[in-house]
């Protein structure tokens, strides 16, 4: 549970949220294909300052038992 968990302050209120890279996983693992496809594809054309990183991605696949790779190739290509 707590892999990928960050604690970000609201107005005095301590919110646990995860990162992208994780979320992402979890949609993999816990949503429908085609929402967590979509999630995927938009994290990676994303235009702002925050990037999907590659190697966290699929570390967090590897320790949570996730295959990733066929959905990185099909995504990148």
């Amino acid at each position: 549970m707590e892999l990928g968990k960050t604690i970000v302050d609201l107005e005095g209120v301590k919110v646990p949220i995860y990162n992208r890279e994780r979320t992402i996983i979890d949609a993999f693992r816990l949503l429908s294909r085609e929402t967590a496809i979509k999630a995927l594809k938009m994290a990676l054309t994303s235009k702002s300052n925050h990037y999907l990183d590659l190697r966290k991605l699929q570390a967090y696949a590897k320790k949570l038992r996730f295959n990733i790779s066929p959905f990185l190739i099909t995504a990148t290509t």
